[in-house]
């Protein structure tokens, strides 16, 4: 049987697949489904945040601990309520209980939703405990998870969803959509894992971490990382801009090369062309003997790439190759920016 996850790929098909679990919890003609429902919320209530275990916001607005039994008795769920992802509102111990999930797959949190949402929640006249979840089943970027519990929201891992639902009551219920989405989720940690260890560039926080550790080795690291996602149909890109922002790396999914790129008319409005940046280029690679290659520049374009740098292992960096590949990458970045300092005061001379 094809698995329907590798079809349903979207946020908003998860969103409905964390609902469907937790309307699970009122399965009243299965009772397994109906365990797995109830073990989910628990599961869900019991997440820790900023050190506080089965963190929930009270009426006041204050972190606290649960200190109930978690006995779930009643259930509703709701899908885009008010923006919110997935909305419940749960009977537990016989006291009202919000959940506030917001459920993110690629993408980091964007303006102020967070805040947003908890004030939602706080509106509510039936809430007495809020438990805000950041359920983030990609790979996340370095610091987002603190980031989010810095604003109380309890961060759910793809790591802690797969123990969930490879344990008890999950493992042993006869749903094939629990199977199915069981394999799914094992299979997309176990490939984040990979993919952290090999340093593969496909996936967009690896790049960006990449794109960090290479601005702390120049001694010249006044830029700026910057990262992006195309929504549609498009793929993970980082760049680490310099040189007044108008050179730069450039890190895209699907590409086995890291490219040194410039935006044509800015750099020579600082007294250097896009040709010489190729051959500064050049003769920097060359200098850490490095499998490099030229790119044809075109120097009326908006953007243009100058050369590029292959990855040791195809997309991939290597978990053994890291720290040498980024030294010389480092290096090659120093002896780049001193060519075209050397250009800019020969031109100045003349």
């Amino acid at each position: 049987m094809p698995n329907i996850f590798e079809y349903a790929t979207s946020e908003l098909s998860q969103d409905a697949m964390i609902a469907w679990l937790m309307a699970c919890a009122k399965a009243d003609e299965d009772k397994a489904l109906r365990e797995v429902g109830q073990s989910f919320i628990r599961f869900l209530l019991e997440t820790p945040c900023n050190g506080v275990e089965s963190a929930v916001l009270d009426r006041h607005g204050k972190l606290r601990p649960y200190d109930g039994d978690g006995v779930v008795s009643g259930v509703e769920v709701w899908k885009q309520y008010k923006s919110i992802d997935v909305y419940c509102r749960a009977t537990i111990d016989g006291q009202p209980v919000t959940f506030v999930i917001e459920d993110k797959i690629d993408t980091p949190p964007h303006g102020d939703q967070l805040e947003r949402y908890k004030k939602t929640a706080r509106r509510d006249p039936k809430v007495r405990y809020i438990k805000l979840i950041y359920l983030k089943t990609g790979m996340p970027f370095d610091g987002e998870l603190d980031d989010v519990a810095k604003k109380e929201y309890c961060p759910v891992h793809v790591h802690d969803l797969k123990r969930f639902l490879n344990g008890e009551p999950a493992n042993v219920a006869s749903s094939d959509l629990l199977q199915q989405y069981q394999t799914h989720i094992s299979e997309f940690a176990d490939a984040q894992e990979e993919a952290e260890c090999d340093w593969n560039m496909d996936w967009g926080p690896v790049q960006y971490k990449f794109a960090k550790e290479l601005k702390q080795r120049t001694r010249t690291n006044a830029g700026e990382v910057i990262w992006n996602w195309r929504n549609r149909g498009g793929s993970h890109w980082t760049q680490y801009r310099f040189f007044g922002r108008h050179l730069f790396w450039r890190m895209d999914a699907g590409r086995c090369d890291l490219r040194m790129m410039a935006e044509p008319q800015k750099v020579e409005s600082i007294n250097v062309d896009v040709y010489q940046c190729g051959k500064a280029f050049e003769k920097a690679c060359k200098s850490e003997g490095l499998d490099w290659k030229g790119t044809r520049i075109y120097p009326n374009s908006k953007e243009t790439s100058i050369g590029a740098i292959r990855y040791p292992n195809g997309r991939k960096i290597g978990r053994h190759n890291i720290g040498s590949f980024l030294q010389s990458i480092a290096q090659v970045h120093e002896r780049f920016l001193q060519e075209l300092a050397q250009i800019r005061a020969d031109k100045a001379a003349s």
